[in-house]
């Protein structure tokens, strides 16, 4: 479990990276797009080896008491969000 929450760490600071770069590069500059579209790939990546890996070992490793702490604690931040 442990490499696979490094993994997804080191993507989500890529991903922060190219949405910083994206937001210092002008939206007419073609640089911009290109940075775009990285982001777009990094974030698919990441979703593909959150459903098919991470929540899959996680669904294994924590009790139902847990899943359903953890799911109520994101609901709980998401709304807090919009």
């Amino acid at each position: 479990m442990q490499e696979h929450a490094r993994h997804g760490i080191a993507e989500h600071h890529e991903m922060d990276e190219l949405i910083e770069k994206i937001d210092d590069t002008d939206l007419d500059s073609p640089g911009w797009l290109v940075h775009a579209k990285q982001l777009c790939e990094k974030v698919e990546h990441h979703l593909e080896d959150e459903e098919h890996t991470f929540f899959q070992l996680a669904g294994k490793v924590f009790t139902e008491k847990q899943k359903t702490s953890i799911g109520e604690e994101y609901l709980k931040v998401m709304k807090e969000k919009r």
